[in-house]
């Protein structure tokens, strides 16, 4: 749902942060493995940190799973750093001791792209309460 509100009202918030289940639209249905772009198309860029777990098998982060999550999470990651003109290499780095972070920056106004994956984490709350607020706190609508 927070990703479906990012794409088709970004106006109305000033960031996003899905919990196990980043999306960017619905597959393709051509090639189910990546987005279609025509089904995401945010009025502005907008910032987005998601947090998964990689032990999920309702929303895995693999793909799979429901119709819907046929692409993976990458893939969504990918997907949100072209929406938001993101210029930078991705980088991947550990930011606790079973928490990596795959981030995207070099974006438009500022509109960076990170997941954050908890590995043997499962389809629970698998967030770093603090982290979601930094990040969310940088920006205002």
């Amino acid at each position: 749902m927070t990703s479906w509100l990012g794409c088709v009202a970004a106006d109305r918030f000033a960031a996003i942060a899905p919990v196990v289940g980043l999306r960017a639209g619905n597959p393709l249905a051509s090639d189910p493995t990546h987005p279609d772009p025509a089904t995401c198309r945010p009025s502005r860029p907008l910032p987005v940190i998601a947090f998964a777990g990689d032990a999920d098998t309702t929303n895995p982060i693999q793909g799979g799973g429901a119709k819907y999550w046929s692409y993976t999470m990458h893939a969504a990651e990918m997907r949100w750093a072209t929406l938001n003109g993101c210029t930078a290499a991705p980088t991947t780095r550990w930011v606790a001791p079973k928490v990596y972070e795959e981030r995207y920056t070099g974006c438009r106004d500022g509109a960076d792209v990170a997941g954050r994956i908890t590995v043997g984490g499962g389809h629970s709350w698998v967030v770093d309460n603090d982290a979601l607020w930094a990040f969310l706190s940088q920006h205002r609508r």
